[in-house]
């Protein structure tokens, strides 16, 4: 449980604060666009050296985890995409049940 207490902080001096959650004092970023950017771009230059060493080395496998790790990146892309659209405002109301 969350409290309101004085604390000595070691200088002799007491200083009153409080532990309860504070949404002022959150960590966390407004948006995640630059990390999803970041994280998309690392996983395609992965599927880009697997690739070119897959082809190298004759490697089926190495050419299999690049299908795959594209995959990925394809369907984060997707989500992304649809989670931008669902978030625009629609200009149009869609009635799926006849009105009476």
């Amino acid at each position: 449980m969350a409290h309101h207490k004085s604390h000595d902080n070691g200088d002799g001096r007491w200083r009153n604060h409080d532990h309860r959650p504070s949404v002022a004092r959150s960590h966390t970023p407004k948006s995640f666009d630059r990390a999803f950017a970041i994280g998309v771009t690392l996983n395609l230059g992965f599927v880009v050296v697997e690739v070119v060493f897959g082809f190298l080395a004759n490697s089926l496998a190495l050419l299999a985890d690049a299908g795959h790790n594209l995959s990925d990146v394809l369907g984060l892309l997707l989500a992304r995409g649809a989670k931008r659209i669902s978030a625009k405002k629609s200009d149009v109301a869609l009635h799926i049940w006849p009105a009476t």
